[in-house]
C-alpha cells in the first residue's frame, strides 16, 4: 500500500469513527471542528459525503479510482458525515459547512440532494455555481429537463448530479405471486392491486403489504398522490392544495384501503426489515425507492426469478426522482482539484463506476447500460422513455412540509379520518405559502 492509499484509508476511518458521536461534534465550537478535518496542504481534494454502507463505500471507492487513474498524484480525502438520528446527512451538513465556508476552511465539495435541500445552501450564499462543470461535461445535452431544473437556481447550476434513485416502485416476492396465479404486468390500477392483495390474503398471508416506520408510509402516500396525475403532484409540491380537492380525497381514500392490508407493527419496523419480510415470503408487496434492490441481491435473489418490480399503479409513464449531487462551496482550498473531482462526478466514467454498485442509475441518458444490473437496466429504460418526471418530497418540497406531512400521515394511520387529514394538509399549505420558493413545472 503506497502513502497516498494509506492517507485515503486514514481519512475514511476518521469519517466513520465520527459517525457515532456526530451530534456532539456539531455542538463543538467551529474552530475545534475545523481542526478535526484540517485540510492538508498540497495536491489534495477533500469532500464530505454520507455514504457509509458497504455497498455505498464500494461505489464511492470505484469513482475515486476513476479519479486516481486520471490524477494519480492527487490525494483523495473523503470524510463520512451522517447523523444516526436522521435519514441522510443534509441538515447535519448544513451545520458543518456554513461555519467552515465563513472561516475559509470549506471542503472542496460535498454531497447533497438536489432541489430544496441544495437551495438552502444557495439562499445562504454558501455555494459557487458549477456552470463550468456542466458546460465541460455537456450535461445539458444528456440530462432530462426536470433533473436540470432541480440543479439550477437563479439562472445558475449549483449541483452536479451523480446518481438517480427511483421512488415509484412496488417490490414483490415472485413465488407468492406465482402461487396465487397473479401476473404483475396486470397490476396497473389500484383496483387490480387491491384485488391481488385479496388473493394473497386468502392464500394465508395476513398482511400482503409490508410497511415500516412513518417516513415509509409517507413515501407510499406520495406515490399515491402521483397516481392521481402529474398535474395534481405538481400542485402538491407547489403547495396549491385545498381540503375539498377531489384528487386529495381520492388519494387519502386509496391510502386508507392500502393501510388495511399492512402489518399492524409498521410504526416500529425499519424500512429494510419490511423489505426483508418480502424476501422471506412474509409479505408480497412493498412500495419503496430502488435503494431497496440491494436488500434482495444481498440475499442471493435474482431479479425476475425470485423477486421483481412494477411501477406504482397509475404512474406507468412517470419517474419519481431522488437525485444525489455534489456541490462546490465558496472558499475551497483546492479549486483546481475541486473542479477535477466534480468533472469526474459529471462524467460517464465516474457515474458508470459509481451507480452500478450504489444501486442507482446515472443521471446521464448516454450511460453505458451494459455496466448495470438487471433491475437497473429496466430503470434506465424507463428513465430515458417516460413522459413525466417528478421530484420526491425530500427534494421537491420545503423541509418543514416533509416534517408536517409525516405527522399528518402518522395521525391518519391511527384514526383513518380522511376529512381531518385533508384539512390538515390544506391548512399547512395555506398558512405556509411563502415557504414554497420553487415553482415546479412538471407537465
Amino acid at each position: 500500500m503506497n502513502e497516498k492509499q494509506i492517507r485515503l484509508v486514514r481519512f475514511i476511518l476518521v469519517g466513520i469513527i465520527l459517525i457515532s458521536s456526530l451530534v456532539l461534534i456539531v455542538g463543538i465550537a467551529t474552530n475545534n471542528f475545523a481542526s478535526i478535518f484540517q485540510q492538508e496542504e498540497g495536491d489534495v481534494v477533500l469532500f464530505y459525503h454520507w455514504w457509509i454502507s458497504s455497498g455505498e463505500q464500494a461505489a464511492l471507492n470505484a469513482m475515486i479510482n476513476v479519479f486516481l487513474e486520471k490524477y494519480p498524484e492527487t490525494a483523495v480525502l473523503p470524510v463520512s458525515i451522517i447523523s444516526r438520528s436522521s435519514a441522510g446527512g443534509g441538515n447535519v451538513l448544513f451545520s458543518i459547512v456554513r461555519p467552515l465556508v465563513l472561516s475559509g476552511d470549506a471542503p472542496d465539495a460535498f454531497v447533497m440532494h438536489a432541489g430544496y435541500e441544495a437551495k438552502t445552501y444557495v439562499d445562504a450564499n454558501l455555494l459557487e455555481p458549477v456552470n463550468d462543470i456542466w458546460e465541460t461535461a455537456e450535461l445539458e445535452k444528456v440530462t432530462p429537463k426536470v433533473v436540470q431544473v432541480m440543479c439550477k437556481f437563479n439562472g445558475d447550476f449549483y449541483s452536479v448530479p451523480v446518481g438517480i434513485h427511483r421512488t415509484n416502485v412496488v417490490w414483490y416476492n415472485k413465488k407468492i405471486l406465482d402461487d396465487a396465479k397473479i401476473n404483475p404486468s396486470d397490476i396497473t390500477t389500484w383496483d387490480s392491486f387491491f384485488s391481488a392483495c385479496d388473493k394473497i390474503k386468502s392464500s394465508g398471508i395476513d398482511y400482503p403489504i409490508q410497511l415500516a416506520a412513518t417516513w415509509t408510509a409517507q413515501h407510499a402516500f406520495d406515490q399515491i398522490i402521483a397516481s392521481e396525475g402529474i398535474d395534481f403532484y405538481e400542485d402538491w409540491v407547489n403547495g396549491k392544495i385545498t381540503a375539498d380537492d377531489s384528487r386529495l380525497i381520492n388519494a387519502l381514500e386509496t391510502f386508507k384501503k392500502y393501510l388495511s392490508y399492512t402489518n399492524p407493527d409498521h410504526a416500529d419496523v425499519e424500512w429494510n426489515t419490511a423489505i426483508d419480510r418480502i424476501v422471506h415470503g412474509e409479505g408480497a408487496f412493498n412500495i419503496m425507492g430502488d435503494w431497496a434492490n440491494g436488500e434482495f441481491t444481498s440475499e442471493g435473489m435474482i431479479y425476475e426469478e425470485d423477486y421483481g418490480t412494477f411501477v406504482v399503479p397509475g404512474t406507468r409513464d412517470m419517474y419519481g426522482l431522488v437525485i444525489d449531487t455534489f456541490q462546490r462551496p465558496k472558499s475551497v482550498k483546492h479549486p483546481e482539484n475541486s473542479a477535477r473531482w466534480l468533472g469526474i462526478v459529471a462524467s460517464n466514467e465516474g457515474q458508470d463506476a459509481f451507480n452500478p454498485l450504489k444501486g442507482s442509475i446515472s443521471a446521464r441518458i448516454d450511460t453505458d447500460v451494459a455496466e448495470y444490473g438487471a433491475y437497473q437496466k429496466t430503470a434506465i429504460f424507463d428513465f430515458v422513455t417516460v413522459k413525466y418526471m417528478f421530484p420526491a418530497i425530500s427534494n421537491g418540497a420545503p423541509k418543514e412540509f416533509e416534517v408536517r406531512e409525516q405527522q399528518i400521515i402518522a395521525e391518519f394511520a391511527e384514526d383513518l379520518n380522511v376529512e381531518k387529514a385533508a384539512k390538515a394538509f390544506a391548512d399547512y399549505h395555506s398558512e405556509n405559502s411563502e415557504k414554497y420558493t420553487i415553482e415546479w413545472e412538471l407537465n
